[in-house]
């Protein structure tokens, strides 16, 4: 089964048989399987290094009281090495799942991309670097949670953001590739929350009640 050139093709693709072998020969390449590597990879190498330092303080130690500062950087070198393997793999799938004309896919693909990158901006600036990078594993607690800003509508708009960009780049670029890659990236992050940093933040923070009863 090629890839659909149009929209009415698109429909005809999702109600044929072959369509999910499609979204497998599409996935099923290096590039699709590196890209989902390294955004696994990504979240894993957050949620370690967080209960690293939270453990042992190690960070703090070795680079003092701004640590926290280099580490906001270090996690955003790594979320743009993972968003340039999610694009190796997205870019050559273009045009593989046409759902709009040219200018709209363009159009939509871009709205959303910013609409993800502002709603990222607007988290930053209700946490602040220490609260949007895992300052909590640093020692950084707040004091109440989190309301204003995003928080009123969503409880994780930074996944949220980052999701949302990755499902105009698959609109910009019309790809089934792009498609499935924030299908997953929307799961790692949910899978993420639910079992590792829920439960981490709940440690830290029971831990420093704790502490305020005694």
């Amino acid at each position: 089964m090629g890839a659909p050139t149009s929209f009415e093709a698109t429909m005809r693709s999702v109600q044929s048989p072959e369509f999910i072998e499609f979204i497998w020969d599409s996935i099923n390449t290096p590039a699709c399987q590196i890209a989902m590597l390294v955004m696994i990879l990504h979240v894993a190498n957050y949620n370690i290094t967080a209960r690293y330092e939270y453990r042992t303080h190690n960070f703090t130690k070795w680079i003092g009281p701004k640590a926290i500062y280099f580490y906001a950087v270090y996690l955003v070198l790594s979320a743009l090495v993972r968003d340039h393997f999610i694009h190796l793999a997205v870019a050559p799938n273009a045009g593989s799942f046409v759902l709009f004309p040219a200018t709209i896919a363009t159009a939509l693909g871009a709205f959303c991309f910013v609409a993800g990158a502002l709603l990222n901006l607007w988290t930053l600036k209700s946490l602040g670097v220490k609260g949007m990078y895992n300052g909590d594993s640093f020692g950084f607690l707040f004091d109440a949670p989190v309301t204003d800003g995003p928080y009123q509508y969503m409880s994780d708009p930074q996944y949220v953001g980052t999701t949302l960009s990755l499902v105009g780049t698959a609109m910009y670029y019309q790809s089934i590739v792009g498609y499935v890659l924030a299908a997953d990236m929307y799961i790692i992050f949910w899978v993420s929350v639910m079992f590792f940093e829920g439960p981490h933040m709940k440690r830290i923070y029971s831990s420093k009640d704790k502490k305020k009863s005694e």
